[in-house]
């Protein structure tokens, strides 16, 4: 599950950051960082982009994580529902720049247009709302599927220390990233719509193929048992 959602978050961050004024939706410190850069051309475009995307994702993982209980009983109900919510997010997207920009052959929204600030706080709640759920079903793991500079350190920490017991999910979570990304930039070489639809189809996949409740159950370390 968390491939997959590592997957639509490369594939969202490459549309957002292609297509909506060159700011991440999913990478919340790539948009911190650019909104420094003063000298960036239109910056005042850029500042109100990423305060924008960086508000609606705080949102959305305050509400999906208000969804999702810490507890064991019913989590896994509760973050298919979030899963669904973020298709539903993504599936909006891409309706929104499908009719923004025509057959989809064209550029994506003005820089400082309001379609465009729309745009970026729908994927970056889609982004946010994804986030928390995968940081509640790998709660134990260290890993995340926006934040892979915390992925990669608990991977290099743990070497260090001689423990590879998670490796493997840490590894696959960043090639998902960048594959995400990948096929996301490939896919809107063709049409802009593919972007979010990318997104959109590994978070549905998720979703149908995310375990049932009645393997909830977690030893004394926080480690899921099946």
């Amino acid at each position: 599950m968390s491939a997959l959602m590592s997957y639509a978050a490369g594939a969202g961050d490459a549309f957002a950051f292609a297509q909506l004024g060159g700011v991440f939706t999913a990478n919340m410190t790539g948009s911190l960082v650019l909104a420094g850069l003063t000298a960036q051309p239109a910056y005042g475009d850029l500042v109100t982009g990423a305060a924008t995307a960086l508000a609606a994702f705080l949102l959305a993982v305050y509400a999906a994580s208000l969804a999702t209980p810490v507890r064991p009983d019913g989590q896994r109900r509760a973050i298919r529902r979030v899963l669904w919510s973020v298709v539903g997010l993504n599936a909006a997207l891409l309706a929104a720049i499908a009719a923004s920009s025509g057959n989809g052959s064209g550029s994506g929204p003005g820089p400082g247009s309001a379609l465009r600030l729309g745009l970026l706080a729908v994927s970056a709640a889609a982004m946010g709302a994804q986030t928390a759920a995968a940081k509640r079903y790998e709660r134990s793991s260290g890993v995340t599927t926006t934040f892979v500079t915390g992925t990669l350190t608990s991977l290099a920490q743990d070497a260090a220390d001689g423990s590879g017991k998670h490796a493997p999910i840490r590894v696959v979570v960043v090639v998902m990233l960048v594959l995400g990304s990948l096929t996301a930039s490939g896919a809107m070489t063709l049409d802009l719509r593919l972007g979010p639809a990318v997104a959109a189809v590994a978070t549905a996949v998720a979703a149908l193929v995310f375990p049932s409740d009645q393997a909830d159950d977690v030893g004394p370390d926080g480690d899921r048992l099946a």
